[in-house]
């Protein structure tokens, strides 16, 4: 009878499921550090680099597939632009999550959050410069849906006030 997986193969079985575009639960997961031991530590470093790279080709495909399915018209050409890259920023979230995993060193995180940046930075460059002589709208459309936003941090929540609110006394 075989018992549960161990840390590697269970890594190994989500990075699989991950690059192929699937987003499974990832606390179970142990923490990957050199304490792991060196041999498992680089062949899962190995794995999460093969896995990233992967899910980032998925993103670049469906943005491209997308991009290519644009209408040419410039009024229907907007609200697709728009579309097309709110839904190019909907995809990053699960990679900009796997980039900020807490089961990663410091280092993993800052590298994997370099390469993302990298990729959406250079995708964004590539829909600016192609519709450098595009209408007005369709520029603007764009430049204002801007994917590198998706990777910025959230907001902080706002502290809830201890004191009640005092609010104006009317007397009738």
């Amino acid at each position: 009878m075989l018992g549960t997986p161990g840390p590697y193969a269970a890594w190994v079985s989500w990075l699989e499921a991950f690059g192929r575009g699937e987003d499974l639960p990832i606390g179970h997961l142990a923490p990957i550090d050199p304490r792991m031991g060196p041999k498992m530590f680089e062949r899962l470093m190995v794995q999460v680099n093969k896995a990233f790279a992967a899910r980032q080709r998925l993103w670049t495909e469906a943005l491209g597939r997308d991009v290519r399915g644009l209408s040419g018209d410039t009024v229907t050409g907007v609200a697709s632009v728009v579309v097309v890259l709110t839904g190019a920023r909907r995809r990053l979230a699960p990679l900009r999550a796997f980039t900020e995993h807490p089961a990663f060193t410091p280092k993993m995180r800052d590298t994997l959050r370099e390469s993302l940046e990298k990729t959406v930075s250079s995708a964004q460059k590539s829909l600016v410069k192609t519709t450098k002589d595009a209408p007005f709208e369709l520029q603007s459309a764009v430049r204002g849906n801007d994917m590198l936003r998706a990777l910025a941090p959230p907001p902080p929540p706002v502290p809830p006030t201890s004191a009640p609110r005092q609010g104006r006394r009317v007397i009738l």
